[in-house]
């Protein structure tokens, strides 16, 4: 059955008293405006300016009647396969009727609910419960669990090292005598073969606990749910209730001071809009950026509890406010090193109870990103032509390999976490050396990906976002004080523009913005970078009316 066909379209006209004919193949059903192929056959074959409107009539009536007839035959021929038998009757009507039942919503069958979906929804009603304290403390007591496990790693694995350092120190020194240059390649290989297969042996134990954690606390959860459910007063559902409720120690004065920890922040509210005006909370922070992700060691009463912060985190887990972190790091999704690293063994501290693992995420991102780096090949092809194409044969296919998993500047990929202690979306940001020049632009891509950010967050119900101000983690010799002044000033003055284009498509919720610097900067800067944020935003005051 053919989808379109080619037809001959004959257009006779008169032009300086001689009688002339046009014959042009056109294929139908035409894909495009039958005014802009009239425009270009009069250009093409330079047909005079007074035939377009008989051209533009006579060629529409020809396409009308040839596509009916195209529509008619295709028709014909699938009612004859019908008669002759060579369609099956009871597979049409079957392909038929699942077409119609996914078009029409009333007719269709309703959604399954996942396992996933099913969780969320009973965790979500247990957090708001009386059972939300045994529910963190049931939390706590894996996570104590899988950081002795990982202390026992670290252990082995820095024991390894030691052993392998001196016995490699001593083979170096008994070149030449007692071991030879291959039996010292030979000697190094080994060492790395027993690093991997000890490496491999923990990641191993790791897994298996964080599987096992995860599948004891989804039958704790909906075990807990099916004793609310069936009776309040159960015995079971009490006692899972108050075991560690009611043997909670008080806390000592020196413990309740070691709790707070010093961090420099200075809070504003301010009004974004012309006329429909709309409140947000601005903070500015300095603090080391992973301490929004790290729980900190709580004790009281000599005992190990649960970090306050992580209460609002799990209560809000499935809400509709969220928190969200900007990450800053390098454009390899398969390595770790620097933050990425610390960042990893924060995650692997406790057990994800809701979402995959920093590493299944990673994968899946990575899947993504190939996808992505073909479509933007096929488009940068297509715009400058065969030009690259021709330049890129020449490359390895190792390169070809690697370049197509690799991130650029201003790239942005997101994973979720229920594990950590004030955040549960992190942003990770692509950046790269050149966020360290002081002339950088609006125009920078990391700059035009924070205004990507925040509308993922207008768009999904992240109503705190940290970003950082500086655009790094860390001070470095480059960052003066004009040069953080100006940074920073580039930045609020971006992210104000940002906002106020967000809110006027986003609703009149209120949000709030968390500007992060270094850990290292000075309190002075921090009171300067302070100061000059109300002159930018304009600040919610209080009218004070005097009475006479």
């Amino acid at each position: 059955m053919p989808v379109s066909t080619e037809k001959d379209f004959v257009f006779k006209f008169s032009s300086k008293g001689l009688d002339s004919k046009l014959t042009i193949p056109v294929m139908i059903p035409l894909r495009q405006p039958v005014s802009d192929l009239v425009g270009r056959l009069i250009k093409a074959h330079n047909l005079p300016c007074y035939v377009e409107d008989e051209l533009t009539q006579s060629l529409a009536d020809f396409v009308s009647k040839e596509t009916s007839r195209l529509h008619d035959k295709n028709a014909m021929d699938v009612i004859n396969k019908v008669k002759t038998g060579e369609v099956n009757v009871d597979q049409l009507v079957e392909k038929w009727t699942k077409t119609f039942s996914e078009e029409v919503k009333d007719f269709a069958e309703p959604e399954e609910v996942t396992n996933e979906q099913v969780f969320s929804d009973v965790y979500h009603t247990l957090i708001h419960s009386p059972a939300l304290e045994t529910l963190l403390n049931l939390e706590h007591t894996y996570a104590l669990s899988m950081e002795d496990l990982i202390e026992q790693r670290d252990k082995d694995l820095q024991h390894l090292e030691e052993r392998q350092s001196v016995e490699m120190e001593e083979a170096v020194q008994s070149v030449g005598s007692t071991y030879t240059d291959d039996q010292i390649n030979q000697l190094a290989q080994r060492h790395f073969d027993n690093t991997q297969l000890i490496s491999s042996k923990w990641a191993s134990e790791l897994s298996n606990l964080q599987e096992l954690q995860k599948r004891e606390y989804r039958e704790w959860v909906m075990k807990v749910h099916e004793d609310t459910q069936a009776n309040t007063t159960a015995p079971g559902y009490v006692q899972r209730v108050r075991t560690l409720t009611n043997s909670m120690p008080e806390a000592e004065a020196d413990e309740r001071q070691g709790q707070t920890s010093y961090r420099l922040e200075e809070s504003f509210t301010i009004h974004l809009g012309a006329q429909m005006k709309t409140t947000h909370n601005l903070r500015l922070l300095c603090m080391d950026v992973l301490d929004l992700c790290r729980h900190q060691a709580v004790t009281i009463g000599g005992v190990m509890v649960p970090q306050p912060q992580r209460l609002q985190t799990a209560m809000s887990l499935y809400s509709n406010s969220l928190c969200g972190l900007v990450l800053l790091v390098d454009n390899r999704l398969n390595t770790y090193t620097g933050l990425k690293r610390a960042f990893n063994r924060v995650c692997e501290q406790s057990s994800d109870f809701h979402f995959p693992d920093l590493e299944k995420q990673l994968q899946n991102v990575e899947q993504q990103v190939i996808r992505a780096n073909d479509w933007r090949q096929q488009q940068r092809l297509s715009e400058e032509g065969d030009k690259i194409s021709v330049q890129s044969s020449g490359s390895s296919s190792s390169d070809g390999q690697d370049k197509s998993s690799r991130l650029y500047t201003g790239d942005f990929y997101i994973t979720r976490h229920s594990n950590l202690s004030e955040v549960s979306v992190i942003f990770h940001l692509v950046t790269d050396d050149s966020v360290r020049s002081s002339d950088i632009s609006s125009r920078h891509p990391v700059i035009l990906s924070l205004r990507n950010i925040l509308k993922a967050c207008f768009r999904y119900d992240i109503h705190t976002l940290t970003i950082p101000l500086l655009l790094t983690h860390e001070m470095s010799e480059e960052m003066t004080i004009p040069w953080c002044l100006k940074r920073a000033e580039l930045v609020f003055k971006c992210m104000k523009g940002f906002m106020m284009e967000m809110a006027t498509w986003g609703g009149q919720e209120s949000r709030t913005i968390q500007f992060l610097v270094p850990q290292g900067l000075s309190e002075e800067m921090f009171g300067t970078i302070s100061t000059m944020l109300p002159q930018i935003f304009r600040l919610s005051n209080p009218v004070v009316v005097k009475s006479s």
